[in-house]
Formats: structure tokens, sequence, C-alpha cells
């Protein structure tokens, strides 16, 4: 009896220590729930805090970016309008995003409204939330001159200019950012530099070297100025060979990228909306008689080895436009594009361009912002 007694006891304090033990677990559990509670509704609030932000700035980017085409849209009314009387403003509420209003007025300068020159104020809204900006802009005028004066350069770089192979180049080079000239070049003519003038290699130019200059403003290739005049116009990629009519005072549009070789007679510019590759030689007819130029909105590279007799003009105000030749290239004319790199063998000789060419006397005049300011 008193063993069995034992045994009694013994389960009794077993059953309670399971039972001490079983509370335990609970309460350590509850504990472990609450703190997954706490943390669990702070990572809820975190992420609603996040997608407030995000809303929010979706929203305050959208309507910066509307108040923005507000400007640009006032700039195109002007462009081609460029008699409207001002003050005037513009309202577009047919967006996806939202809306915008601009009002364009005179700039005036010490009490006197300066020729040319405008303020636009913007304001865009999206889901409520609104932005406005204030941009001075100004319509450049080319002064009657028959083209800009950056054509009258060999070579123009409205960046850095990098000549790594060989160059010789009669005429005047420039550029708005470096020159750097680390191959063998000879320049038969002034070297003009926004930054700085850097001869690595062998390297003569026999006249002035001027770094530090001021920039020159490269004019906006009007792609539906050209479409709108042109005398032909491509609705797609095309390939220049074999004998090319430029027409008098004719202007080819292409619509894409476009490839040129072959001979060209007349008096005319090739306007193209994308890429430009020179595969062979484009020489004209008669040097004397015929005049050619190459306009493009995308880059132009220079394949293998050839003769270009014209001025090639290539420039985006989006992405940067280069010039390009590996290989190589005998240009009669000039080159000004946004970006020059030459790593094979360059020739250029200087010839004044006689076709229309943007910023021309004929040309719409371009608007360029002079300020940009945020206002709210």
């Amino acid at each position: 009896m008193i063993k069995g007694k034992g045994e009694t006891m013994t389960g009794q304090l077993m059953r309670r220590r399971m039972r001490s033990e079983s509370g335990f677990a609970l309460v350590s559990a509850m504990i472990f729930l609450v703190v997954l509670l706490i943390v669990g509704a702070s990572l809820v609030q975190t992420s609603m805090q996040e997608l407030q932000v995000a809303s929010r700035v979706r929203k305050e980017s959208r309507s910066l970016n509307l108040a923005e085409a507000g400007v640009d849209y006032a700039a195109w009314k002007l462009y081609y309008a460029p008699s409207t009387p001002l003050p005037v403003t513009w309202t577009r509420s047919d967006l996806p995003t939202g809306s915008f209003s601009v009002t364009a007025s005179q700039y005036v300068s010490g009490g006197s409204p300066v020729p040319n020159t405008v303020v636009l104020q913007s304001s865009g809204t999206s889901q409520g939330w609104p932005s406005q900006v204030k941009v001075v802009g100004r319509f450049l005028q080319n002064g009657g001159g028959t083209n800009n004066p950056i054509f009258s350069n060999a070579l123009f770089s409205n960046a850095d200019l990098n000549m790594n192979g060989t160059a010789n180049i009669t005429g005047d080079v420039q550029g708005n950012g470096n020159i750097s000239m680390k191959g063998s070049a000879t320049i038969d003519g002034d070297v003009t530099a926004a930054g700085s003038i850097k001869n690595g290699g062998s390297v003569t130019i026999t006249g002035t070297q001027s770094p530090n200059a001021p920039k020159a403003p490269m004019p906006v290739i009007d792609l539906a100025h050209y479409r709108s005049i042109a005398t032909r116009v491509v609705p797609n990629n095309y390939s220049f060979s074999g004998s090319t009519d430029l027409g008098t005072e004719g202007v080819t549009y292409v619509d894409g990228d476009c490839s040129i070789n072959g001979t060209f007679h007349g008096k005319g510019v090739i306007v193209c909306s994308g890429t430009v590759h020179v595969n062979g030689n484009a020489t004209l007819d008669s040097l004397q008689n015929d005049h050619m130029a190459i306009i493009a909105a995308g880059s132009v590279c220079i394949n293998g080895t050839c003769r270009i007799e014209g001025f090639i003009y290539t420039h985006n105000v989006d992405v940067p436009a280069g010039f390009s030749g590996n290989g190589t290239a005998d240009i009669v004319g000039g080159v000004a594009a946004d970006v020059i790199n030459v790593n094979g063998t360059l020739t250029v000789t200087y010839k004044e361009p006689t076709v229309p060419l943007p910023g021309d006397s004929s040309a719409p005049s371009q608007f360029a912002a002079i300020s940009w300011r945020r206002v709210r």
C-alpha cells in the first residue's frame, strides 16, 4: 500500500509539472503571437506609408511632366505661328494622365520688351497634384545669312571631339566640349573649344588655338519642316545606290534609316529621321555644279573606305547623335555632329555648303530656353 501510495504521489507531481509546462508554453505562444501581430502591424503601416509616398511621387512626376509638356506645346505653337498676339493661354484637358495650362507672355527687361523672347509659365495637374514651371526662352534668328555659323567649320562637335587615328583637316575645327587629338593630325585652320585642347600625338596646327571659348548653339533638325517641303518622301528605310537625281533645291526625306553610296547630281539635301550608314563613295557628278548635304536625326556611321562630297549634319535633342568612323573617309564639305569620334583615317577639305541646312534664313526660327525654374 505504501508503494502504491508513493506511485500515486509521483504521478500527481508529474501531472502538476506537465500542467505547469503547458501553461508556460501557452503563455510563451501568446507572447510570441502578440509580438508577431505588432511586427506585422508595423510592416503593414510601413508598407502603406511607402505606397502613399510612391503614389505621391508618381503624381508629382506626372504633374511635372505635364507642366513641361505645356512648355513644349507653347513653344511648338509659337514656332509655327510666331506672330501670335501675346499674352496667350493654351489648355489641354484631354490627356490620359492629367491636364496642363500654359501662358506665353512677352519678356520684359528694364521696362522694355525684349525682341523674340517670351516667358512660358505652365501648370500641370495629375490626380489633383499640381506642378508649375517657368521658362524664359528666345527664338533664335539667323541674321539673314544662308547657314548657321557652325557650318563654317570643317569639323564641329556639340560635345567632345576625339581624333585618335590619322586626321588631315583643311579648315577650322570647333567643339562645345574638349578636343582631343591622340594620333597624327594636321589641321590647316583654327581650333576652338569650349573646354580644353589636348594634343597627345603628332599634331600640327597652322592656325590659332582657343580653349575655354563660348559655346555655339546647334540648330534643331525640324523633321516636320523638311517633310513638308520635301520633293520626295520615302516612308521607310531606304538604300541610295547607283545614280540619284537630287533635283534643283530638292529635299529627299527618308522616314527611317538609310544607307548611302553611288553618284548624285543636282542640288539638294537628303534628310533621314534615323541612322545613316555610308557604305561606299557618295560623290557628285560635278564637284563644281552639283551640291549635296546629308542631314540625320540619328548617327552617321562610316564603313570601310569612302569618299563623300557634301556636308554632313547629325543632331538630336533627346539622344546625342554621333559621327563615327573606323575606316578611311575622305570628305569634301564638312561634318557637324553632337559627338565626333574618329579612330581611323579622316581627311576633310572644307567646302561651304550652298544648300538649305537647319537654322538657315528660310527655316522657322528656333526656340531655345534661357532659364528654367520650378515654381511649385
